[in-house]
This record gives C-alpha cells, sequence and structure tokens, in this order.
C-alpha cells in the first residue's frame, strides 16, 4: 500500500513510498501511459552495499596467488576452481541472509516511507529526494537519494540512469517526536525536540558542482560508535554528499509539546515555524503566546519576528 509519494515540478517524474519501506519511481511524461522505471527496496539496497563490501575486504585479505608453471591447468583443475567460486558464492550468500539488524547502519529500514521531500524548483535527477522513515524505538532516519550522472550536463545525462541510496541520517532528535523536514537541493533542515529541547539541525547537501570546493575543504568528524558523523550523518559513497553545518537553538522555540504538532516552512533565507513561547521574544505588548517564529539565516543577528 502507498504510504507519500511526491512530484517533481515538471511533472515527469514521481515519487511513491510504501508501508514497507521500498521506493517506486514513475515517469509520468505521459499522463495517458505512465510507467514505472524503478522499484527500491530499502532493506536490499543496504544489504547489497553491506555484501559488496564484504566481498571487496574477503577480495583484498586473500591475495591471488600466481601459479609459476607455464603448463595449461588441468580440466580437474578447472573443476576444482570452478567448485571453489560456487562455494564461495554460496558461503556469501548464507552471510547475506544471517545479516542482523547490528550489521547494517539502518535499523528499520522495513518502516513506512512516511514522507518524500523533493525541491519546489528542480527536478529529481538534478538534485536527487529525500525520504523520511520513523520507528517508535529508533527515531527517524533520512535517505537522500541521487543518481550518479546528476552533476553531469543533461545533453549527456542517460536517461535510464538510477536513483541510489547516496547518504543516511540518523536524525539525533527524541524518537517521540515527528520531526519536520524541509529539502530545497541544497539546505536540509530537521525542526524536532531532543534531550534539551526544541532544535533546528541545518545540512548542507551536496547537489550541485557549485558547492565542491566546499565539500573538497571539508574534513569528516570523528565517527561515534555508531559509525555517525557529526548530527547522524553517513555518506555512503566514497565522495561526502551531506554533512551536518548548524543547529539553532532559542527561546522562542519553545512550549512545544511532543504530543503537539510541529510545522515549518522555509527558503533560502527564511524559517518559519510554530511556537507557543511568544511571550519570551514578543515586545509589542500583547504578550502572546502562540504564533509563528520566522528566523532569518541570512542575517548575523538571527533576527526574528512573531506574528
Amino acid at each position: 500500500p502507498v504510504s507519500s509519494f511526491s512530484i517533481d515540478p515538471t511533472g515527469n517524474n514521481l515519487v511513491v513510498g510504501t508501508v514497507n519501506g521500498t521506493v517506486e519511481i514513475w515517469d509520468t511524461s505521459r499522463s495517458t501511459n505512465p510507467r514505472r522505471t524503478q522499484l527500491l527496496s530499502v532493506r536490499q539496497s543496504f544489504l547489497k552495499r553491506h555484501r559488496a563490501m564484504t566481498l571487496d575486504e574477503r577480495n583484498t585479505s586473500k591475495p591471488v596467488e600466481m601459479n609459476e608453471s607455464i603448463d595449461k591447468p588441468s580440466d580437474n583443475e578447472l573443476e576444482d576452481a570452478a567448485t571453489t567460486i560456487r562455494e564461495s558464492s554460496i558461503q556469501d550468500d548464507i552471510a547475506l541472509l544471517a545479516i542482523g539488524g547490528e550489521e547494517i547502519p539502518h535499523k528499520h529500514p522495513t518502516s513506512k516511507i512516511s514522507q518524500i521531500y523533493l525541491p519546489r524548483h528542480l527536478t529529481a535527477q538534478k538534485c536527487g529526494f529525500v525520504t523520511k522513515q520513523r520507528n517508535p524505538d529508533y527515531g527517524t532516519t533520512l535517505l537522500l537519494w541521487q543518481t550518479p550522472s546528476m552533476f553531469l550536463e543533461e545533453a549527456v545525462r542517460s536517461s535510464g540512469d538510477r536513483f541510489k541510496i547516496t547518504a543516511m541520517i540518523n536524525v539525533p532528535l527524541s524518537a517521540q517526536c515527528h520531526p519536520e523536514v524541509h529539502y530545497d537541493g541544497r539546505r536540509l533542515l530537521v525542526f524536532g525536540k531532543d534531550h534539551i529541547g526544541l532544535i533546528i539541525l541545518v545540512y548542507h547537501v551536496l547537489g550541485t558542482r557549485f558547492d565542491q570546493d566546499e565539500f573538497n575543504d571539508y574534513k569528516k568528524t570523528k565517527l561515534n560508535a555508531k559509525g555517525e558523523e557529526s548530527g547522524g550523518v553517513i555518506n555512503l559513497e566514497e565522495e561526502c554528499r551531506v554533512k551536518f553545518v548548524n543547529r539553532i537553538r532559542h527561546a522562542g522555540l519553545d512550549g512545544l509539546a511532543y504530543f503537539d504538532s510541529m510545522l515549518m516552512t522555509a527558503n533560502e533565507r527564511y524559517v518559519v515555524i510554530n511556537t507557543k513561547a511568544g511571550h519570551l521574544i514578543g515586545c509589542d505588548g500583547r504578550n502572546a503566546c502562540e504564533g509563528l517564529f520566522i528566523i532569518d539565516l541570512e542575517d548575523s543577528r538571527n533576527c526574528e519576528a512573531e506574528t
């Protein structure tokens, strides 16, 4: 069953999430004949990645032994080699099936895709998209899906380019809250509650080569016991695709309990959220509590207003 869906600004790409943790990509350029181009399983994506890493480690740890003999190998030797390869493959399959939840970084890959975030001004092929999964025990996990050729010119970009997971964020917030997320192709904002109080987490996403220098100069922070960088980021590619850049705390970010709805909208400059702590920042004499809290991301003084 479908749990969420979103269409890009061109109307040519529809991204659908299901309750089983799968993502479907549909080509809707022909409204009378839409077709599904990809069926992606979050769980299978991580299992395949884990298996590939296991095979790489195994091949690296077992250097190839060169046969000094110039004689042609016998049929028996070739058969033994084929048998060895088959047995190794079978062992890999068994190991793959035996992988438990502790072996892969995503602790709830089969949770439903509750939300899909596509920028309002860019196609999915140009900037990718973000999916949200939530589990009452493990909290919220965000996945960044991108195509390998997203940085190429449109003329040379393959029409059959496939989406894959390039980064994951185990959002460091309370598992009880339902965080709000905004993604514009370059900036990823998460509004939620941690053990201290309400907070906005800011992430930078490599969605264009114009930001390449910033990511080239970026030094990965020390990994924690879970293999995460600062902000719960796990980059799954050799090239860094997401980095945690800032957290925003303010007296105006207060008053909302875990059962209250957290609302947020944003653009490149402003972030607007709901608050119940207007009396802590209001200066118009009304002493209002509930309202909207506006943050200017480009103002060094971090100006805000309440309505």
